[in-house]
C-alpha cells in the first residue's frame, strides 16, 4: 500500500494536481486495516479451518456497540469524507473558521490541523470544519482595502470636488484593479468620503505597501489643496479691547 500510494502521489504531483492525491493518503491507513482484517479471517478459515461466520457476526455486533459509544468520532469521520469529496478547502489553503485563521497543514480522519497567523498549531474537529461558516481565503479573486476621510464641514464644495478628483487619480495606478470613491455623508460635524479599492490577492506585502503609499499620498494631497480633517483643533486668542 505504501508503494502504491507513493506512485500515485508522484503521478499527481507531476500533473500539478494537489487535491486528488490527498484522498489516497486519507484512505491509506484505512485500507491497510481492511486488508489486515480480511487477511486474518482468510488465515483462520483456510489454515486453521475455523468457521469465521460466527466471528464475523460477533464482530458486527461489537462494531455496532462501538459505533454507539464513539458517536462523536464517527461524526468527525463522516465529516472528513465530506471534506474530501466536496473539497471546501485543501492542504495549503489559507482559511478562516470561527475566530481562527491560518494555513491548513494536514487533513486527518478526525481533525484538521491549521498553522495560525500567530504561528500556533491548532487542531479543529472535522465536524466543526464542516458545520461552521468557513472562509477559504485562498479562493478570493481580489484583496480589498478601505478608505475613509472625514473633512471639515465648512470645506468649500470646490475643494471637496478637487479632493475627490485628486484621490481618484491616486487610485488609478497599475497595482489597483478597480476602485469606488464617493462623498457619502454630510453631517453636522464632518463631510465623509468613503471608498474602496481592490488589488491582486496573493502578495500581502505588496498590498500593505500600496495601502501605505495611497494613505501618505492622500495626506499630502489634502495638505496641498488646504483641506483639513474634521475636528481639527483651532486656537482662539481673546484680546482686551482698547479703551
Amino acid at each position: 500500500m505504501d508503494f502504491v500510494v507513493l506512485l500515485i502521489k508522484n503521478r499527481y504531483m507531476q500533473n500539478g494536481d494537489q487535491g486528488n492525491h490527498q484522498l489516497v493518503f486519507f484512505f491509506k491507513d484505512f485500507i491497510k486495516v481492511v486488508i489486515g482484517l480480511i487477511g486474518g479471517l482468510l488465515v483462520l478459515k483456510y489454515t486453521f479451518n475455523y468457521d469465521v461466520k460466527g466471528l464475523v457476526t460477533g464482530l458486527s455486533i461489537v462494531g455496532a456497540a462501538i459505533a454507539l459509544a464513539l458517536k462523536e468520532s464517527l461524526e468527525n469521520l463522516i465529516a472528513s469524507f465530506i471534506i474530501f469529496f466536496d473539497k471546501p478547502f485543501q492542504m495549503g489553503d489559507a482559511v478562516k473558521v470561527n475566530s481562527f485563521s491560518g494555513v491548513v497543514e494536514k487533513i486527518g480522519l478526525r481533525s484538521t490541523r491549521i498553522r495560525t497567523d500567530a504561528k500556533t498549531y491548532i487542531t479543529v474537529p472535522n465536524k466543526q470544519m464542516v458545520d461552521s461558516v468557513l472562509d477559504n481565503l485562498s479562493n478570493r479573486t481580489q484583496r480589498r482595502a478601505d478608505l475613509r476621510l472625514e473633512i471639515g464641514v465648512d470645506t468649500a464644495p470646490s475643494k471637496v470636488e478637487e479632493l475627490l478628483s485628486g484621490v481618484k487619480k491616486l487610485l488609478s495606478r497599475p497595482e489597483i484593479q478597480n476602485f469606488n470613491l464617493f462623498l457619502t455623508e454630510i453631517t453636522s460635524s464632518a463631510l465623509i468620503i468613503t471608498g474602496d479599492y481592490y488589488m491582486e490577492p496573493k502578495n500581502i506585502a505588496k498590498y500593505n505597501q500600496v495601502k501605505q503609499e495611497v494613505n501618505l499620498a492622500v495626506l499630502q494631497l489634502m495638505e496641498n489643496i488646504g483641506v483639513d480633517t474634521a475636528g481639527k483643533s483651532t486656537s482662539i486668542t481673546i484680546t482686551k479691547p482698547a479703551v
